[in-house]
């Protein structure tokens, strides 16, 4: 098992083990992809919760892989 961020870890605390594992599951179909590179990440990995969302948001951040700051699309992978 990966090591959970702060955020992870407070949501397993405070949530039943088939929640958390629902959460962590589908967390980790949503995708963070680098506009510049394309190189993608799931939010889970990142250390990040997404579920029971929808719609496709962009975030500005620094890719860990080409070292730009830019804008990341986040999508749902099928």
């Amino acid at each position: 098992m990966t090591k959970l961020s702060f955020t992870q870890k407070l949501i397993q605390m405070i949530s039943s083990k088939q929640s958390f594992e629902a959460m962590q599951q589908e967390s980790k179909t949503w995708m963070v992809q680098c506009s510049n590179c394309k190189y993608e990440k799931s939010i889970w990995d990142m250390g990040g919760i997404r579920s029971g969302a929808s719609g496709n948001p962009k975030t500005y951040m620094k890719c860990p892989n080409c070292n730009q700051s830019n804008w990341h699309n986040i999508y749902k992978k099928v």
